[in-house]
């Protein structure tokens, strides 16, 4: 591949803290960083085979989308104004049954689409439902994305087409792990994924932790979404969601608590002194009403918090951008502190945290020599943003999706200016839209699922 230099009028790297390097470069070789610094010196040390240089951009590191849900990204804005469990059991899981196993492959790839043009460069998609996993890990594949496929599982308190056996269910998770852990040259990943507690026997949870521990992957569940939920856990398991895991042993460094909004103090401490993670989906969290996640309180307890846009059924995008504005706002007039989470804080979210969740952080997450080359450039030059005071704030305050240039992973460039380099985004669409009518045809006929304009529209 030879040697690719980025050049850019800033260069967040993430790591060291606080260090933005005014007229930087970054030099790629392969697909490793060999230098972040001022381009003048990288000029110097090294002979570029391609330049990809951007007057007034930033780069940084991509950004790590820790919870999502791809299938759900041809069935945005069906069942709109509801809440959480009501949400799941009329709308998504009725949809989620009209899906043909190949339906699941086109929608991964629209969803991928959208993270890549969002400047998301590892994406962890919990997809759920029994069906359709080969689908999206080839999806994940194809796209050249960095991925973990967290294999979804239900068994109790969902409807009946929904449940599957736990055992098999846990069996096809070990095939999963052997077929795809570790392929596409490392970039894809296998997470195990009971859905809710409240979903789980005591013992399919447990078998899930085996399976983490055997393997060494991460642990993905929902846990301590909304009210609801704890409340039916509390009628199943005696307890809310977090204290179960704490007593269950269920909680480690592999383990991702996804949303923890409804948690007291001492399950705070449980996390921290597990060194579980938290992923925080701030705009599903608020379209849904389930609630504020107490990220403050949990940073001051040293609980890594990590930044996912949940699936685009329940928050309409897969913008990470706008997740960042979304976290650093929320939290400030939750607390009445405007100091309570910084720009800082929520690019620390958005990035390492991530990959440290993942237990990726030595590879991914910052801009280090030695690391993958994994980079998002922002241009900084639309009337929204400009001029720039501070790359940080203007990142997370003022950015949005469309100003993301270029991405890059594994020093492959798969967009560059905002043109996808690996997939046909015209085609995919085109097939996107077709699937997506007869999925809800489907659904109106068996299920009687009904689009919300329909309501209003003459």
């Amino acid at each position: 591949m030879g040697t690719l230099i980025i050049e850019a009028d800033f260069i967040i790297p993430i790591v060291p803290k606080y260090r933005v390097i005014k007229d930087g470069a970054i030099a790629v070789e392969d697909d490793r960083i060999v230098f972040v610094g001022k381009r003048y010196e990288c000029r110097r040390k090294f002979k570029a085979d391609e330049v990809i240089s951007i007057r007034h951009s930033v780069a940084l590191p991509g950004f790590i989308n820790a919870h999502n849900h791809l299938f759900q990204s041809i069935i945005r804005n069906l069942g709109v104004d509801m809440v959480l469990v009501d949400w799941l059991r009329t709308t998504i899981h009725p949809l989620l049954l009209s899906f043909r196993d190949e339906d699941f492959y086109i929608a991964a790839l629209w969803g991928i689409i959208e993270n890549i043009k969002s400047g998301s460069t590892t994406i962890v998609d919990n997809h759920y439902g029994g069906r359709g996993y080969d689908y999206v890990a080839e999806a994940l594949i194809k796209s050249g994305v960095r991925g973990c496929l967290a294999r979804g599982i239900y068994e109790l308190n969902v409807i009946e087409e929904l449940k599957e056996d736990p055992d098999e269910a846990l069996k096809d998770t070990e095939r999963l792990i052997k077929k795809y852990h570790g392929a596409n040259d490392g970039r894809l990943m296998i997470a195990v994924a009971p859905m809710h507690p409240y979903n789980c026997s005591k013992e399919l949870l447990l078998k899930a932790k085996d399976i983490s521990d055997k393997y060494g992957v991460p642990y993905h569940t929902h846990t301590a979404e909304s009210k609801k939920d704890q409340e039916l856990n509390i009628k199943l398991h005696g307890m809310t969601d977090v204290t179960l895991l704490h007593k269950l042993g269920i909680l480690s460094s592999r383990y991702h608590a996804v949303h923890a909004v409804n948690v007291s103090h001492e399950e705070i401490k449980y996390l921290a002194v597990s060194s579980a993670h938290v992923i925080h989906n701030p705009e599903s969290n608020m379209y849904l009403a389930s609630g504020i996640a107490p990220i403050v309180e949990m940073m001051r307890e040293g609980v890594n918090v990590a930044l996912g846009t949940d699936g685009p059924g329940s928050n309409n995008n897969q913008d990470m951008i706008e997740a960042m504005r979304f976290a650093a706002m929320l939290h400030k007039v939750a607390s009445g502190d405007p100091k309570a989470i910084t720009a800082w804080d929520v690019l620390e979210m958005a990035t390492v945290n991530g990959a440290k969740a993942l237990g990726i952080d030595r590879h991914v997450g910052s801009l280090e020599p030695g690391k993958k080359a994994d980079i998002t450039i922002i241009r900084l030059d639309k009337p929204h943003i400009a001029p720039i005071h501070d790359p940080v704030g203007s990142i997370v305050y003022c950015a949005n999706a469309c100003d993301v240039d270029t991405v890059i992973v594994d020093g492959k460039v798969l967009m560059k200016n905002r043109k996808l380099l690996i997939l046909d985004e015209e085609k995919v669409k085109e097939t996107a839209e077709k699937v997506a009518e007869d999925i809800l045809d489907r659904a109106k006929e068996k299920y009687c699922i009904k689009p919300p304009h329909e309501n209003y529209l003459t």
